[in-house]
């Protein structure tokens, strides 16, 4: 058996691809003018936002980002020099600990409306309601999936 994908195979992978990096480029390229964040800055102040206390420790954040940790601490780096986050041993949470910062608040409230109008103009007014029904549904099974093969 050949161990190359089918053509069809091809196609369906090139067009995850692109769905995933066209709707990432789409987006960062309308948030970005508005609050001068990259599209990682945004990602990490999103976990930063939704995480209780509006911190979580390194590595858990690289693990949600699919990041290697070296990466996500060069990044973080940067985004505590510009004053979005801190980086902090606490003493009783194992590791370092991220926290959003005020201008870190301020600029993912910032982020914010521009996030939903790019990502309403760029997907949800694209795609039909079953599309993204089946889209969720699929994103769901493939998160399933991964964590039991890792083991989680």
């Amino acid at each position: 058996m050949d161990d190359s994908l089918t053509p069809a195979e091809l196609e369906a992978w090139h067009a995850v691809l692109t769905v995933a990096d066209t709707l990432r480029s789409m987006v960062a390229a309308e948030v970005k003018p508005v609050t001068g964040l990259s599209w990682a800055d945004h990602v990490v102040l999103m976990q930063l936002k939704v995480a209780p206390g509006n911190r979580i420790q390194q590595q858990p954040l690289a693990d949600k980002m699919q990041w290697a940790k070296a990466r996500l601490s060069r990044h973080l780096t940067r985004m505590q020099e510009r004053g979005l986050v801190d980086r902090v041993r606490d003493g009783v949470t194992p590791g370092v600990l991220i926290t959003l910062t005020e201008k870190g608040r301020d600029a993912v409230e910032a982020a914010t409306a521009p996030h939903a109008e790019a990502v309403r103009r760029n997907l949800l007014e694209l795609a039909t309601a079953e599309e993204l029904a089946a889209f969720v549904d699929f994103a769901r099974r493939l998160e399933r999936f991964a964590k039991q093969s890792d083991g989680a």
